[in-house]
């Protein structure tokens, strides 16, 4: 899709957003969309947006990246809310959904203070139930 050539496909709308200055230039659009996804988070090759035209029609799928994410959370929620998950493998269960989760991210998730939750992971560290690979921002949690 990089390499596809430029061609105006809807004048009347190319010609509006020209004059709202809200069109950089023609033909980068296609570009710009591999490129946004690409630098997400969660993306992976299976989520690639899917560009198809008919010659006249022109379709774009983007796939939601965050769908497997908040399925796996939910059910961690739904466990958790059951009574029958402690704290500490409350953190486990979503860990092991989501290995590049944040320690915000769990204390939201679990209804928490962050601190907290770093009190928790620090145990589990020390216990070597856990490891941290990479770093903080961009690492993630293995389980051992």
């Amino acid at each position: 899709m990089r390499h596809v050539p430029s061609k105006l496909r809807n004048p009347i709308l190319a010609d509006v957003f020209g004059r709202l200055r809200l069109m950089e230039r023609r033909g980068s659009g296609f570009k710009k969309i591999l490129d946004a996804y690409e630098s997400e988070e969660r993306y992976t090759d299976s989520l690639k947006p899917e560009f198809y035209t008919d010659g006249y029609n022109f379709f774009l799928t983007l796939w939601n990246l965050n769908y497997a994410y908040d399925k796996a959370q939910n059910k961690a929620q739904i466990k958790a809310q059951r009574g029958t998950l402690s704290d500490r493998d409350y953190i486990l269960l979503l860990i092991k959904e989501n290995p590049t989760i944040t320690q915000e991210e769990l204390a939201n998730i679990m209804g928490k203070s962050r601190r907290s939750v770093q009190m928790l992971m620090k145990q589990l560290i020390e216990d070597d139930a856990i490891e941290r690979l990479g770093s903080k921002k961009r690492g993630t949690w293995i389980l051992k």
